[in-house]
């Protein structure tokens, strides 16, 4: 991200922000950050696995993939009405291999 100092009329006198980093399509590609074919410089930027996979979680969270809407609804619903019940036995092995399944990874 970039700070332009010059500041532009209706912010109230702050900094006009820039973005160079690219939009997520590109950041997936690999293509964000780097220089196009007519830029001629020779400068590169590679992303790590991480970072791609991580452009790849936001796009997918943009589309609004990521939740059932009709599955928050009726949850919703169940909290006003009353009758939502919470099995903390299964709250709480869900959790511990939520957090079984991050350690494997860290290994």
């Amino acid at each position: 991200m970039k700070i332009n100092h010059s500041t532009v009329s209706g912010q109230g006198g702050k900094p006009a922000v820039t973005s160079t980093a690219g939009n997520a399509a590109e950041r997936v590609n690999g293509t964000a950050g780097k220089p196009s074919a007519d830029a001629g410089g020779g400068a590169s930027v590679q992303l790590s696995a991480l970072s791609t996979q991580l452009a790849a979680l936001e796009s997918s969270l943009a589309a609004g993939t990521a939740f059932d809407a009709g599955k928050v609804q009726e949850i919703k619903e169940a909290i006003r009405s009353g009758s939502l019940t919470v099995n903390a036995q299964v709250v709480a092995e869900k959790m511990l291999a939520g957090l079984q399944e991050m350690f494997a990874k860290v290994k």
